[in-house]
Formats: structure tokens, sequence, C-alpha cells
């Protein structure tokens, strides 16, 4: 009896489809509106922003930059959503322990960088992500782990005018 069970498990694995559809809404619109909602309560919240008198505005206004981010977010929603269609939705497996360990790196640059700067934010950044994902090139990481906090300051600051918290590295700049 036992083998029988077996076999009826094996008949009913063959004939059912690697991934059945899942009726309703695409999970790709439902990310694609969370998304764009969170992207419209954000640019209301840059409009409680103080204005900055014209005679002290260096750069960027302080609205702007977060607007500009608001503006990408929903044209990648758009985006998303047009890629979506006609496409039929896949129960999706569970993400890859790779993910979690990324965000992890991510939430412990994002939480270190009042303490250790964005210089030091990037460089766990830079350094743990490639390293983490299995990249042998030490050379080339150390490069870019040097080279990208440098442009993106070079950018942001001298450039855009933007202030950066710079932590314990302060003294250096």
């Amino acid at each position: 009896m036992g083998d029988q069970h077996k076999v009826s498990i094996a008949s009913a694995k063959k004939a059912a489809p690697e991934s059945p559809a899942r009726p309703g809404l695409k999970s790709d619109y439902k990310v694609a509106a969370a998304v764009i909602v969170f992207a419209i309560v954000v640019y209301a919240l840059t409009m409680t922003f103080d204005k900055v008198p014209k005679a002290l505005t260096q750069g960027v206004p302080p609205q702007s930059y977060p607007r500009l981010l608001v503006w990408v977010l929903i044209a990648l929603s758009l985006a998303l959503v047009l890629e979506a269609r006609g496409r039929t939705t896949a129960v999706m497996k569970r993400a890859p322990m790779i993910v979690y360990k990324t965000a992890a790196v991510l939430v412990v640059a994002a939480l270190s960088i009042q303490w250790l700067g964005i210089f030091g934010a990037m460089l766990i950044t830079c350094i743990g992500i490639p390293i983490m994902w299995g990249e042998r090139r030490h050379v080339i990481t150390v490069l870019f782990a040097i080279l990208l906090p440098l442009a993106v300051y070079g950018l942001f600051h001298g450039i855009l005018a933007v202030e950066f918290p710079l932590g314990i590295f302060e003294s250096m700049f």
C-alpha cells in the first residue's frame, strides 16, 4: 500500500503544471501600485519642506532631489506595469538567502551613516556586497570601494552642493 501511495503522488506531480498561474491582480501591478502610492506620499512630504530664501540657496533646493527620485520611482513603476502586460503570473519560490544577506548589509550601512559617515557606509557596502556575492578579484573590489565613494562625494558635494554626514571622516574633508 505504501508503494501505491508513492506512485500516485509521482503521477500527480507529473500531471501538475510546473508553475500554475494565480488568478486575480498580478503581483507586478500590486508592487507598482504600492510604489506609486509611496511616491505620492513622499512627494506630499516634500511640500512641507521650509522654503529657502533665494539669497541663501546654494545648489539644489531641499525638495528637488526627493522629487526627482519620486519621478524616477513612478517612471520605473509604470515600466514594470507595461512589461507585465500579457505575462502570466507564476507562483514564486522563496527568495535566495543572499537576498536577505544583501538587505542586512544595506541596513547596517544605512544605520552606520551618522557614526561612520557616508564614506564608511559606502565602504561597508562596496566591500561587503561584492565579497558576499563571491567576487574574487579583490583589487577591483578595493578600487571600487575607494573610487565610487569619491565619485559620489565629488558629484554631490562638488557639483550639486549637497552636504553628507561625514562622521569619523569629518577631519579629512
